[in-house]
């Protein structure tokens, strides 16, 4: 491919280049040792290293060019600078994969939590509308027919050219997106361009190891409204009110408690186990409300489908259409019950910040008669100071807890759980240690009587654990399922 071709989308960040622009670019990367003959070496600027200190070994391997924002000290070298790397590369993956962004509207949800079950909601009511929608996500890639499980939960620069490309291939008319902080601090999503729709869901503690505070997380989130058309924006969260101090999108509210928006949720009923049900009220004039039904229960849930909602209404979507689709979605892993046919239950759930693990107790107490025993654990190498909340939270929340590893990574599962247990009161009882997360659950299920819950807490749809900087198979299902069959 011509360096001219894909130049055309970085021309406004260029500073300056040495090299002909008439010379055949055979491939691109980040990664020095995976140069090739022909190949741009992209110097990017990570959070861990810089690429700029590969430039010799790129070189060595057949880079033809140098993509940096510091000029080589040796200035004959063939080189590109531009301002900042991250831009450039997102946006000439785009142009690689011949700008298949083109022609697809893109919803983009972001948030702590709730992105995923909005995400997989939008995505249902679009197919079911008819529109041909792709889903990009946590738990897996969806494009028309095909999926694969995901990665992260958004996709860096050169994957998410490739999964539009697909997407585009296959005549996609929606894609709906989970967009990470991450990837909008680290500019991945710059190749998107301007996205038809914006989705924020809440805003609580998590990745302060990465952004450092509150406030530098709450603005990451705010980046997707800067480049977004539409916002819908949850009114009851107070980060929503700077959220749309720098948006530059034409924004919509929806609320429970706030009933000032745009869309709000009245009548509502908890079925306990069976789910939520509300009636969608809408602040357009002559629209009428509809009811909703998931058969997912708790209060997060009617946030959820409330946002799902609000954004295919403002795509002209019937609320007929939207009220069927709902219903029909399950989300794997979020308040998800196993069908273990015991006197006791069990629920698998994702919540591994704060807020969302005390919501899921609050929604498991509200259709729980017995106990509830919380098994969780707090990831390593990420926020340490919302470890001894979240131990707090579960000791206040439960009956009885197990505190165990959950993806421990590069530290200690004794030192997080440690951290852990500083949240407990001195005086605390009612909470066991088993490092050993399958044991963890094999006790948790040892000690359950009838009528009572266990919420394994924190996995939710992965299927691996990460300890010692391996990642090694995990299924907690097949671990209940076997447990239970063993002791019939």
């Amino acid at each position: 491919m011509k360096l001219a071709y894909l130049l055309q989308e970085i021309e406004s960040v260029i500073i300056e280049k040495n090299i002909s622009e008439d010379i055949e670019i055979s491939g691109m990367t980040i990664n020095s040792s995976k140069v090739k003959q022909g190949f741009m070496f992209i110097c990017l600027v990570g959070t861990k290293t810089d690429g700029h200190k590969y430039i010799g070994e790129a070189l060595k391997n057949g880079a033809a060019v140098l993509l940096a924002e510091q000029r080589p000290k040796d200035t004959a070298l063939p080189y590109i600078l531009v301002k900042n790397t991250r831009i450039a590369e997102a946006k000439l993956w785009m142009k690689w994969y011949d700008n298949p962004v083109g022609g697809i509207k893109i919803i983009g949800v972001t948030g702590t939590n709730g992105k995923t079950s909005v995400a997989y909601m939008i995505h249902q009511i679009l197919s079911d509308a008819g529109y041909k929608t792709a889903l990009f996500g946590t738990i897996k890639y969806i494009i028309d027919d095909i999926e694969e499980e995901a990665g992260l939960t958004t996709s860096d620069p050169e994957d998410m050219a490739k999964l539009f490309r697909e997407a585009k291939d296959k005549g996609i008319e929606y894609a709906v997106m989970e967009i990470s902080s991450h990837s909008l601090e680290l500019d991945k999503t710059a190749g998107l361009g301007i996205i038809n729709t914006g989705v924020f869901t809440n805003l609580t503690q998590d990745h302060l190891d990465f952004h450092g505070n509150m406030t530098n997380y709450r603005n990451a989130k705010a980046k997707l409204f800067q480049m977004s058309e539409t916002g819908v924006l949850n009114a009851d969260d107070m980060a929503t009110i700077d959220i749309v101090k720098t948006s530059s999108s034409d924004n919509y509210f929806y609320g429970v408690k706030n009933k000032t928006g745009d869309f709000c949720a009245e009548n509502i009923k908890y079925n306990g186990v069976d789910g939520i049900e509300y009636y969608f009220y809408s602040k357009n004039n002559g629209e009428k409300p509809f009811k909703i039904n998931s058969r997912i229960p708790g209060e997060p849930y009617i946030y959820n489908t409330l946002a799902a909602a609000a954004v295919c209404r403002l795509l002209g979507i019937d609320g007929n259409i939207i009220a069927e689709a709902v219903e029909k979605v399950k989300v794997r892993g979020r308040i998800e019950k196993l069908d273990t046919g015991t006197a006791y239950s069990v629920f698998i759930d994702y919540a591994h910040t704060p807020d969302a693990l005390g919501n899921v107790l609050q929604s498991v107490r509200s259709f729980t008669n017995g106990r509830i025993i919380t098994v969780f654990g707090c990831g390593g190498d990420r926020d340490k100071t919302k470890r001894p909340v979240m131990g707090k939270i579960a000791y206040e929340n439960s009956d009885f807890c197990v505190v165990t590893s959950d993806n421990s990574r590069t530290e200690k599962p004794a030192d997080i759980i440690d951290d852990i247990v500083k949240g407990i009161p001195e005086s605390g009882g009612n909470y066991e240690i088993i490092i050993d997360r399958k044991q963890a659950i094999k006790y948790a299920i040892d000690i359950a009587e009838a009528g009572d819950v266990i919420l394994l807490a924190g996995k939710g749809h992965e299927e691996y654990m990460i300890e010692n900087g391996e990642i090694k198979p995990f299924k907690e299902r097949e671990i209940v399922f076997e447990h239970i069959r063993n002791n019939m």
